[in-house]
């Protein structure tokens, strides 16, 4: 999703990033630093955290009742542009995983009435508490077993905590005048308008979506349009889909729309084409107002489909199309083939393009992996900016990089507690705009732009159609490029906060010496972000020349020989890293550095820290018999810190808090550099 500006007059956007908010909303002046659809989203999910907990008490059979995989879906159901209320039907066709199944349950919210339910075709009487559907089984089904349930309902979609809190909306676009009735079901509230369930890693095989509505509508979905049926004074639009989606993409809108078509080549679909069809309100479409100011914009999605397609692989639903609704919202949702929006803005239709390959084709394998959706979909507009509006790239990237340092802290990271916190998932400084720029980080540590995006491409491959986690990705990195990219995570996506260089530089006239100072953000932390670093020094009668050095200690010299006089030096000029410098700035005194002697004997003292005992169960001592100065750092398996503490001459870490596995004890020293690195077994 994507937020944009809106100021009184107009649309007048200033790039930023996924937010959805209803037009009616825009008249207020949202903040450039934050996504307004991460609001909209944070909106729709709260009230379903408490259906969560309570369902969690209901039943401890609901993790089994959902032991289902579901292959098909059905959704026929009447909706008009003039108001949410909502009647008919959804199919599922669903496969037993566990046996034996004995209980169906989905979820439909308590203000829709289910009229029947047919499970392979006998008539069932369900029970319903809250918005939780349950009933007995004619049979007891075993592994494998196929079952086809429908269920027949209707009524009015809620409101949800604020006027953008439903996963189900009815508005007018104050612009353009036109009512529109449309769904918005990230991240957990598809069930406020279909009975479903809500589990990411169940994607749904393939999908159809029937809508029947006032002749004077159009209404899109997902996949292609297959039939438009007349039905009396009204028309039947029958999209299908025949790729697996998840249950928060499917969708409807709904309005009196014009069809505005476009086609795009990519470079690797020879003789053929992808059509990319826009339902554009009937009181925009032909208004001199929106030819001017948003055609234009609509009218470069091919240029930009077709560069998508170059950098992560052939757009994924290219024997279906891409598409947008209108609606009234601030910004966008990646709904599967055919993204809803407020508006046509060069950076929102990127991102939300973007979230095809990210999200789509490839979705977080759960709420605490939003960073798969959301950084990627941020990093497509940083691509876009360089590659297709280069003048913008440098604001761009640097836009997202003072959001992030608008705080010290911050983790991408967040617990499996949090995937409930709306607040926490959708979270515009560090889901989006930190996680948009630390993959532009990772791109500068993989140094070798054929190997990266080789390394994007082969992802999406191996995981299409499917759901990732962060460390699929972090394995699959280091399988593609042979970098091993723990300690990357552990500073950016586990860590928080974000480094400054305090450089200097000297030049004494056959070397150029620069002396560079890191302190960090959040030190208890992530005391230091070890990281290859450019210099650009400029130079008198001759072009300037970029080194990459590593920042490995919190304060690093480096000599280069130079033939030329230095004039000026300039760090991470490109601005790869998330990070803030002081300088460079030229001190005469710089030359050769002095033996550190200090530095020696403290490199020894930490030699002789011991960990033990091991394997542990609860009490780990850590034994500092020289007092050395320095820190103790616990991590998981994978890399994550888990505590970090100041070393003193007797220490202890409680491992009886975490789960018995392997652990990591990293001894640092004061400077952050790693001194002792032991495997500890926690049984």
């Amino acid at each position: 999703m994507f937020v944009g500006l809106i100021n009184a007059q107009y649309l007048a956007i200033v790039k930023m990033k996924k937010v959805i908010l209803p037009f009616l909303f825009l008249c207020q002046v949202i903040s450039a630093q934050e996504h307004a659809c991460a609001k909209v989203k944070r909106a729709s999910a709260a009230s379903m955290i408490q259906l969560q907990a309570k369902a969690a008490q209901l039943s401890p059979q609901i993790s089994h009742e959902l032991k289902y995989d579901v292959r098909f879906v059905h959704l026929d159901v009447d909706v008009e542009r003039t108001n949410k209320y909502i009647i008919g039907n959804v199919k599922t066709v669903a496969t037993v995983t566990i046996a034996p199944l004995d209980t169906f349950m989905t979820l439909l919210h308590q203000n829709l009435t289910i009229d029947s339910v047919r499970f392979n075709n006998s008539l069932m009487t369900p029970t319903r508490v809250d918005s939780i559907v349950k009933f007995k089984t004619p049979a007891t089904l075993t592994t494998g077993a196929t079952f086809t349930c429908v269920i027949y309902y209707k009524g009015t979609p809620p409101v949800g905590g604020s006027a953008i809190g439903s996963g189900f909306s009815n508005g007018t676009s104050p612009s353009w005048g036109n009512q529109v009735t449309w769904s918005l079901s990230e991240s957990l509230v598809a069930y406020h308008w279909w009975p479903c369930k809500q589990i990411l890693t169940d994607k749904i095989d393939s999908s159809w979506v029937f809508i029947t509505t006032d002749s004077l509508n159009k209404a899109g979905s997902n996949g292609l349009l297959k039939n438009v049926v007349v039905v009396g004074n009204k028309k039947r639009y029958e999209w299908k889909s025949h790729r697996p989606i998840a249950y928060y993409l499917i969708s409807v809108a709904v309005a009196k729309y014009k069809e505005y078509r476009l086609y795009a080549k990519p470079l690797y679909l020879p003789g053929d084409s992808i059509l990319i069809q826009n339902y554009i309100y009937d009181g925009a479409i032909n208004n001199t107002n929106w030819i001017a100011n948003q055609k234009p914009t609509l009218n470069q999605m091919p240029q930009v489909l077709e560069f998508e397609s170059k950098m992560y692989g052939m757009y994924p639903f290219y024997k279906e199309k891409y598409g947008h609704c209108m609606a009234p919202l601030g910004g966008g949702m990646e709904h599967q083939t055919m993204t809803t929006l407020g508006f046509f803005d060069y950076y929102i239709d990127a991102h939300e393009l973007g979230h095809q390959w990210w999200g789509d084709n490839v979705t977080c394998k759960s709420w605490g992996d939003i960073w798969i959706n959301e950084g990627f979909a941020c990093y497509t507009e940083h691509l876009v900016a360089q590659y297709l509006d280069p003048a913008n790239f440098a604001s761009n990237l640097n836009n997202a990089h003072l959001n992030v340092m608008g705080q010290p802290g911050g983790s991408i990271y967040f617990t499996n507690h949090d995937t409930l916190n709306s607040t926490r998932i959708f979270d515009s400084r560090l889901t989006y705009d930190k996680g948009g720029a630390i993959i532009h980080s990772l791109r500068f540590l993989t140094n070798n732009d054929s190997l990266w995006f080789n390394t994007l491409r082969s992802f999406q491959n191996t995981y299409k159609n499917k759901t990732a986690s962060t460390v699929d990705f972090m394995n699959h990195y280091q399988s593609q490029t042979g970098i091993n990219p723990t300690q990357f995570f552990n500073q950016w996506y586990y860590g928080e906060g974000y480094p400054t260089f305090n450089a200097k530089w000297n030049y004494t006239g056959t070397n150029c010496i620069i002396t560079c100072t890191q302190t960090t953000s959040m030190p208890a932390v992530t005391p230091l972000f070890i990281t290859p670093v450019e210099y650009k020094i400029i130079r008198s009668g001759m072009s300037d020349t970029t080194i990459r050095v590593m920042h490995s200690n919190a304060v690093e010299t480096y000599t280069i020989p130079m033939t030329a006089t230095v004039t000026q030096i300039m760090c991470d000029p490109n601005n790869w890293i998330i990070n803030k410098v002081i300088g460079p700035s030229r001190d005469a005194t710089l030359g050769i550095t002095p033996v550190n002697t200090d530095a020696v004997i403290e490199l020894s003292a930490l030699e002789k820290v011991s960990v033990g005992p091991n394997p542990c169960r609860d009490m780990l001592r850590i034994n500092n018999p020289a007092g050395a100065k320095g820190r103790i750092i616990l991590y998981d398996l994978h890399g994550k810190l888990l505590e970090t503490k100041w070393l003193d001459q007797q220490n202890t870490l409680d491992l009886g808090r975490h789960s018995p596995g392997i652990y990591f004890v990293s001894i640092v020293d004061a400077n952050g550099l790693e001194h002792q690195r032991q495997r500890v077994i926690r049984n």
